[in-house]
């Protein structure tokens, strides 16, 4: 199921790792067709990487229509490919992959982790040597560039991740090491790992404890546990951590985020006890 104004990670990779970009003509007219795919589906492209056999997007939808939007993507450059360099069959490898994105530490990471796509791969020593990627253009907002694509929106993402393109890009060289490439994921997730230890399950307890204290009880109240259940995945607490202080499954955590993302573009009341929420627990 699809929702409106959700962020997605999405990874597409070639039938059996074949080169799905072999020059930079098949690169150029992917992001041109990136660029009609971002206009005529109403996507907020936040960052991307073009590898030899395989693309990253980061990106949010403005309706439910990231399928639609995919699938225009993909057919109509395969179609392109195959014509170009004289093959029959399908180009990409089953279905893209999507991961939901829900809070802003899982989006600063990924957003990290597809511009050292590159890096890792050992194709240049930085980022920003790579022409193929989003990368530059943080470098554009931080030198006070024009050239930045308005199809891509990158100062929309750095306002979600509550940073700067400075910040951003510190975070991601910090991140390099040049004696092996490969390190460089497990340092993300070690920073990453490191963040969330403030969240930890026994921290959780203490919130749901207070709010039983002085909001109400979840028990008898839905709507309380609908809006703790959202802030705590806001507040960047794991999912399963969640689930499991409130003995509930994954699944059904990530299907009350969806809920309730939805209640609080319409019903003001939702907003008025996220708010009262908010301030009384100091989140």
């Amino acid at each position: 199921m699809e929702d409106k104004n959700a962020i997605y990670h999405i990874i597409c990779k070639g039938m059996e790792k074949i080169d799905i970009f072999t020059d930079d003509v098949d690169r150029n007219k992917f992001l041109q067709l990136l660029q009609k795919t971002v206009i005529f589906h109403k996507v907020h492209l936040f960052s991307y990487v073009l590898m030899d056999t395989h693309f990253h997007l980061l990106l949010k939808t403005e309706e439910a229509n990231l399928s639609q939007a995919m699938q225009f993507l993909n057919s109509s450059y395969a179609h392109w490919f195959n014509i170009r360099h004289i093959r029959k069959g399908h180009l990409f490898q089953d279905r893209y992959k999507s991961h939901l994105i829900l809070n802003s530490l899982y989006l600063y990471s990924v957003a990290s982790y597809i511009n050292l796509n590159p890096v890792e791969a050992g194709l240049v020593d930085s980022p920003e040597e790579y022409p193929w990627s989003s990368f530059q253009y943080f470098l554009s907002i931080q030198n006070q560039n024009k050239n930045i694509p308005p199809w891509l929106n990158i100062r929309e993402l750095l306002t979600l991740c509550q940073t700067s393109s400075e910040n951003f890009i510190n975070f991601v060289k910090e991140n390099i090491q040049k004696d092996d490439p490969k390190n460089i994921l497990q340092n993300v997730t070690k920073i990453t790992s490191n963040q969330i230890q403030n969240k930890s399950p026994r921290n959780i307890k203490n919130i749901l404890r207070k709010a039983k204290e002085q909001i109400g009880d979840m028990e008898t109240n839905k709507r309380l546990r609908d809006l703790l259940v959202y802030l705590l995945i806001k507040e960047d607490c794991r999912v399963k951590d969640v689930a499991n202080s409130l003995h509930m499954t994954s699944p059904n955590v990530l299907k009350i985020c969806k809920k309730v993302d939805r209640n609080l573009i319409s019903d003001r009341i939702y907003q008025f006890w996220l708010n009262h929420i908010k301030i009384t627990l100091s989140l």
